[in-house]
């Protein structure tokens, strides 16, 4: 069965903090993470209620790349999307996301940024996918612990239908390995360096919408490797002339 680890960046409120708890113990989530809070875990937890425990028992980390650690697939929050050229921005919503995760077997992440700020660009660049909660355009930006409430029932509810899990997402190693791999291929093309890194984080948002199985990861690192192999062999052809 999927794993969910929800990781909150930097919160500001007490009272945010410990209802997060309270409303992952409510869904039957354990795994919190929280990455250099401003306030303090132990005032949160007149605020959780039942999930004092849960709150106890919460990994704090001093960055995000810590607390994505064994993670297999990260989705990054937030109101701010776009259907346009800003590819960091472009998002799943929380329905198609749910209904990808419940048959896969792995840690995926769930990534909440501040109340004030939510998550900065270098922050959304570290994910697989981009997540959003449809909600009013005149006012889309959720109270941090009402975001949090709202996906995890979405994939409870998902979770508890009785799908039976049988694709397995790979290790966060393989996905770092694809990763580079697919880096090492674009970078050997030859074109602007521009459009290289716009390729990259394309085909990294690409790849995370598919939620890869363990083998497609494996077939896709073969593939970028080949073009990494043929473009050495090609310029060591024409080097040699």
């Amino acid at each position: 069965m999927v794993s969910i680890r929800v990781i909150l960046v930097e919160p500001e409120g007490e009272i945010n903090v410990g209802l997060v708890a309270r409303v992952m113990k409510n869904f039957g989530f354990k795994d919190l993470v929280v990455v250099n809070p401003k306030i303090s875990l132990e005032r949160a937890k007149k605020y959780a209620s039942h999930g004092v425990d849960l709150l106890a028992k919460a990994k704090v980390v001093r960055s995000l790349d810590e607390a994505l650690e064994g993670v297999s697939l990260t989705a990054v929050t937030s109101c701010k999307t776009s259907t346009g050229d800003d590819i960091l921005r472009t998002s799943l919503t929380l329905k198609e996301f749910a209904e990808k995760i419940t048959d896969y077997s792995g840690v995926v992440a769930i990534v909440f940024g501040r109340e004030s700020v939510g998550l900065r660009r270098d922050e959304i660049r570290k994910g697989d996918i981009l997540l959003t909660i449809p909600a009013s355009p005149e006012y889309p930006s959720l109270n941090l612990s009402h975001a949090v409430a709202i996906v995890l029932y979405e994939i409870f509810s998902k979770l508890s239908k009785g799908h039976v899990p049988e694709l397995k997402l790979p290790e966060p190693t393989e996905v770092e390995i694809l990763h580079r791999k697919m880096e090492e291929a674009v970078k050997s093309l030859s074109m602007p360096e521009h459009k290289k890194v716009k390729t990259i984080i394309t085909l990294r948002k690409v790849l995370g919408k598919a939620i890869l199985t363990a083998h497609e990861i494996h077939v896709l690192i073969g593939f970028f490797r080949k073009i990494c192999l043929k473009r050495m062999k090609k310029s060591e052809t024409a080097n040699n002339k």
